[in-house]
């Protein structure tokens, strides 16, 4: 083989696994026209699941797979860029922009790549009384094809909220307003209409973390790792593992050194370790998260965290859609879940079954919450829904809303499917009821309210 294709296969290979840093979506150079703007943007809330990332794009000759995220950030970079688009005029009104979702991804076909943008947003007014008012919700969608797609998104993202803003320069501002329900602040701002607590789990507050095993995810979650003597921990030294903080473990038995296995993780007195793939990882604290660079994988099992609490959700992984690349997933202190930012579009597993409860647009305006085995799941508005993983074979699953004497409905899930159960609130005035929908149907409407 002649030197110089030894190099550039070289070059190529290292290429394809090293890890690059986020890739910068920027809206610099950008611009938003809207004739006779009759409001301005005064802030931007990012209310969307997680904000490390937007999505994925596609680097380099071997279309590496890279997160990337918005320049500057949702809240301040969007918010920045649209308040010089969409700066206060006289008589124009002062509107807040939420964002409820923002993603953005690559498809690369044999002979062209398609960029694609999701945007979910809503414009709430404020009132000088200081009250706020929902004006309208957008869900937009953009696509761009061509060789290379990468350099697109930034005018996918303002192709979508072009549309947005030029449909709410256009509403009947009075007749909106007279309809629209007012807002608390916290209904506002934050997702769910509700203020978060801080997680107050040990191992987030412990001053230490004793070195030991975890052998489920509530050992971790409770910093109460059982003691493994003769640990030992190395450095994986594989040629074909180039994520150099993988690590190995292993503890010494009656008849020698084994290796670490069925287990969650273990911590080694400083630093803790999640076992993915019959190796282990470094956690690294995302606020009040923890997040680890593993490889992607069309397998999304791996990992067992069966022991949450209430049986909800230990390992659902989402298939990543690369096999063999370094890959970011993040660990959910809340649910035990483990995800690459793609969950919500995670394979069911044939020992995880899905429910996904729905709320139609339209009807009643009223956030509703959804009850969970008797433990509030979340508050659902219209056109929103919430997916839960159930990784228990021997209790069923009861769903029911808060404040309602009756319209529970409870039921054994189908495991490695997805159930589909619909929150219907026609109006203020009728009872509210959860009710199970044929998968076609129930696929259709959540599907148009990710788009």
């Amino acid at each position: 083989m002649k030197p110089r294709l030894l190099l550039l296969l070289c070059f190529i290979i290292s290429e394809s696994h090293a890890q690059t840093p986020i890739y910068q979506v920027s809206l610099r150079e950008q611009k938003l026209v809207v004739d006779n703007p009759t409001f301005h943007i005064t802030e931007v809330l990012d209310l969307r699941a997680q904000h490390q990332i937007i999505g994925w794009v596609q680097r380099g000759m071997g279309n590496v797979r890279v997160p990337a995220n918005l320049a500057g950030g949702v809240a301040a970079g969007l918010g920045g860029w649209l308040q010089v688009q969409l700066p206060p005029r006289p008589g124009s009104r002062p509107v807040l922009m939420r964002v409820h979702e923002l993603r953005i991804g690559e498809q690369t076909k044999a002979t062209s790549e398609k960029a694609t943008a999701d945007v979910d947003i809503d414009f709430v007014y404020q009132q000088p009384d200081g009250r706020y008012q929902v004006v309208q919700r957008y869900i937009e969608q953009e696509e761009s094809k061509g060789l290379e797609t990468t350099g697109r998104h930034d005018d996918n993202i303002v192709a979508c909220l072009q549309r947005a803003c030029t449909q709410l320069n256009a509403i009947d501002w009075a007749q909106r307003l007279s309809l629209a329900p007012a807002l608390t602040t916290e209904q506002v701002r934050y997702r769910g209409g509700r203020k978060s607590l801080p997680y107050d789990y040990a191992i987030l507050t412990a001053a230490s973390r004793p070195a030991g095993v975890y052998y489920t995810f509530l050992d971790f979650r409770n910093n109460k790792p059982e003691a493994a003597p003769g640990l030992k921990v190395e450095q994986s030294v594989a040629g074909n593992r180039p994520i150099t903080e993988e690590v190995e473990a292993s503890v010494t038995t009656a008849t020698g050194p084994q290796p670490l296995r069925d287990v969650w993780g273990f911590s080694d007195g400083e630093q803790v370790y999640v076992l993915r793939q019959k190796h282990f990882y470094p956690l690294k604290r995302a606020g009040d998260d923890f997040t680890f660079t593993g490889w992607a994988s069309a397998d999304p099992g791996a990992m067992s965290t069966a022991a949450v609490v209430g049986g909800l959700a230990g390992a659902a992984v989402a298939a990543a859609t690369t096999h063999g690349e370094p890959q970011e997933y993040m660990l959910d202190m809340a649910t035990g879940r483990v995800a690459d930012f793609d969950y919500l579009d995670q394979l069911a597993r044939h020992d995880t079954a899905s429910v996904v409860v729905y709320r139609r647009p339209g009807g009643s305006k009223k956030p509703l919450t959804v009850l969970l085995n008797g433990q509030e799941l979340q508050t659902l508005p219209a056109n929103d829904f919430v997916l839960i993983p159930w990784t228990s074979k021997t209790r069923e699953i009861s769903l029911c809303l808060a404040g309602a004497e009756s319209g529970c409905y409870s039921f054994i899930p189908v495991f490695g499917k997805t159930m589909y159960v619909e929150l219907k609130a026609r109006t203020d005035a009728e009872k509210p009821s959860l009710e199970y929908v044929p998968n076609k149907e129930g696929d259709y409407y959540v599907k148009k309210m990710r788009r």
